[in-house]
């Protein structure tokens, strides 16, 4: 997809590079030849040291390397507010939905929908599970779902594995009727499937990981036997807690295929879960593998993710955190790379994760007492560079450098809400949203200038064609919704209104 081999200027009035000694130039420049930026540096030395063939001017703007959503769920951008209620009703509907009422056609459209909106928040790097855990009957829907990505020319790691047990898991084939058992083995086998399918395609800008829904999803605890996951935590010890028997089967088999096929691993994580990972099969924790949410994790637990350089991803605005906290600035402290991530787009946030870092920043304020914590730069390292680590790509994207690839953004500063215009990176952090993207650059390839959609984007949706797809993602969400029983799940909860609580 990469246009030519030309040299390009980008000229900014600031650059935050987030590179090693995280420079800030201003004014700053970009030189990108290719897919690859060549040089970053102050502008004037850009230009007296580099001939280029085009020069693309963003004067009014703070130019900043793509962000990196590290965590998130393909299909939410379909089933924002789907049976809202507070007590997990979203999270009922969606599993009929994700695993009984979707076509192919659903999890194309989502995934068109769901890039739109990528590029609208300056996200140029994002990783999704094809579900609320992964629909593994059939390599058709992962593949399905990453369509919309690679088409908008758009970096995207497709997280696929094993759902939570008891298996089998079943599925409804929607085309035939049929219902569909998938095992353990099953599920194994799906995932290798979307990994030869999928890795490594769209010039290298698709990838795949594997993805269990949980890393522990079954624990004994006083030898009884039961499903992992928020309720880990509160009155019971996590550190109490041991790895079944298929759950141990479950860590080998994904451990096994993500080093056969040299691809990453992220999963869910709750309290009790890790420690009981590295009692059962150590040889999963490493900087191959990502955790994210990590609510309720133990300060023992934490410590093991330092030591084997455990990356998580943390979402502020999630159920999972307002059930169990993640030790966030403790994990810091103790060393883990952690990053700011959105969950996915429902049922109540968006993908704008520029917006998310700093609530990050303002819960851990809240949870300490201390306003000190987490300033602006780290709250940006979290949302690049960083995130950019947990997924097993710092040295490809995540800050601007020579011979990185040419992921670039700009944040227009012509608002009032960024004016003055001093301190911009903290302009940029605390003030700015994903809405006040202007330019997105992937690969070299220009996909937005002036808020309007550009060169691959522009050829595969011009503007009618774009005003189709939002079209498509209403017909399409009222289809499936009708088709699983849940029209009545669109309607407002009776308690919406003049109520504390649904």
């Amino acid at each position: 997809m990469t246009e030519s081999h030309e040299k390009t200027l980008i000229a900014g009035g600031a650059v935050l590079t987030v590179d090693d000694d995280r420079r800030v130039l201003d004014p700053g420049a970009i030189v990108t030849e290719g897919d690859r930026i060549v040089a970053v540096d102050d502008r004037d030395t850009i230009i007296e040291e580099h001939t280029v063939d085009r020069t693309i001017s963003l004067e009014g703007s703070v130019i900043l390397p793509g962000l990196v959503d590290s965590h998130g769920h393909a299909g939410h951008a379909l089933t924002k507010g789907l049976g809202v209620d507070g007590e997990g009703g979203w999270m009922n509907a969606v599993q009929d939905v994700y695993f009984h009422a979707s076509t192919e056609e659903f999890w194309e459209v989502e995934s068109y929908l769901a890039a739109l909106e990528h590029l609208e928040m300056g996200v140029t790097t994002s990783l999704s599970y094809p579900g609320s855990s992964s629909r593994v009957d059939d390599p058709k829907y992962a593949i399905a779902a990453a369509t919309g990505y690679e088409e908008l020319g758009l970096r995207h790691v497709v997280n696929i594995g094993p759902p939570n047990p008891p298996y089998p898991n079943t599925y409804t084939d929607v085309s035939t009727g049929e219902t569909v058992e998938v095992d353990l083995d099953g599920a194994i086998e799906t995932t290798e499937a979307v990994i030869d399918a999928l890795d490594g395609n769209a010039d290298g800008r698709l990838s795949v990981s594997v993805g269990p829904s949980a890393l522990v999803p079954e624990v004994v605890q006083d030898g009884e036997t039961r499903l992992a996951g928020i309720g880990a935590q509160g009155s019971i010890e996590p550190d109490s807690l041991e790895a079944s028997d298929r759950s141990v089967e479950q860590l080998e088999k994904v451990l096994g295929l993500a080093r056969e096929k040299d691809v990453n691993i992220q999963a869910h994580a709750y309290g009790g879960q890790v420690r009981a990972a590295v009692d059962s099969v150590p040889e999963i924790l490493g900087p191959e593998l990502s955790l994210a949410h990590c609510a309720g994790l133990t300060h023992d637990e934490v410590d093991i993710m330092a030591e084997h350089d455990v990356s998580a991803s943390h979402g502020p605005l999630t159920h999972a955190y307002a059930s169990a906290r993640f030790p966030l600035v403790e994990a810091l402290d103790a060393g883990v790379n952690v990053a700011v991530s959105t969950d996915g787009a429902a049922p109540d946030r968006s993908f704008d994760l520029l917006s998310q870092g700093r609530i990050a920043a303002q819960l851990q304020r809240a949870h300490f007492n201390d306003t000190a914590l987490l300033p602006h730069g780290k709250i940006l390292e979290m949302m690049t560079i960083d995130a950019a680590r947990a997924l097993g790509m710092a040295d490809e994207v995540g800050s601007l450098e020579a011979g990185k690839k040419a992921d670039i953004i700009a944040v227009d500063l012509d608002t009032a809400k960024l004016r003055p215009r001093t301190a911009l990176a903290h302009r940029v952090v605390h003030y700015a949203s994903g809405n006040d993207t202007e330019f997105v650059m992937t690969d070299g390839n220009v996909l937005v200038r002036d808020r309007e959609f550009e060169g691959p984007v522009a050829d595969t949706l011009p503007s009618e064609t774009g005003e189709s797809v939002l079209t498509r993602a209403d017909e399409v969400a009222r289809e499936t919704f009708e088709r699983a029983g849940l029209s009545d799940a669109l309607e407002p909860h009776p308690n919406a209104w003049n109520a504390v609580r649904y």
